[in-house]
């Protein structure tokens, strides 16, 4: 089983960043092989809106979401992650999921494999809409690109680099959201 992260978060090493990695840790406890990508370090260009995945089943830009694709294609599990800026996601994660249009068929549906399943986490600073935020990506991603999301994972108050660090119960939950992903 191969499990990928997706972090859009523009801060290294900050918290949605660990609960990123601390989901792939339960699902490694639980054996499967990870892998994680940081959005903001990827040459990623906005979708075009030129509709050539849909005659050729793939995107006509050369760039690193080639390797996204590739990576999610293969994967069983995937877990994305943003903190939430200006009351939604972040726009190296807005990017990300714009791009996934090169999946969906028009009257056919989504072309990735069947079977996969995700988790979703945030972290947020102020404001309390974190967690809606992820019920409309979960959505998403359940209805249109067929995943199968397990859970959602994140909170507010989490502005300061570390501050997850100090919230052990987000950081539980997040783990055993990676073993469900597994088992």
């Amino acid at each position: 089983m191969k499990v990928v992260g997706v972090v859009g978060s523009p801060r290294r090493g900050g918290n949605t960043e660990i609960l990123v990695e601390t989901v792939l840790a339960g699902a490694a406890g639980a054996g499967a092989k990870t892998e994680v990508y940081r959005l903001n370090e990827l040459n990623i260009r906005g979708c075009q809106g030129c509709f050539y995945c849909q005659e050729h089943g793939r995107c006509r830009q050369s760039d690193d979401m080639t390797l996204l694709y590739e990576a999610l294609r293969t994967a069983d599990g995937l877990v994305i992650g943003s903190p939430i800026y200006m009351g939604y996601l972040t726009a190296q994660t807005k990017l990300f999921l714009d791009r996934l249009f090169a999946f969906l068929k028009l009257g056919v549906g989504c072309t990735l494999p069947r079977g996969k399943r995700g988790v979703l986490v945030y972290s947020q600073g102020g404001g309390e809409n974190g967690a809606s935020v992820m019920e409309t990506l979960s959505s998403f991603l359940t209805t249109m690109m067929g995943i199968e999301v397990k859970g959602i994972v994140g909170g507010n108050g989490l502005n300061e680099l570390g501050a997850i660090k100090q919230r052990h119960d987000l950081l539980e939950k997040a783990f055993q959201l990676g073993r469900e992903l597994v088992v």
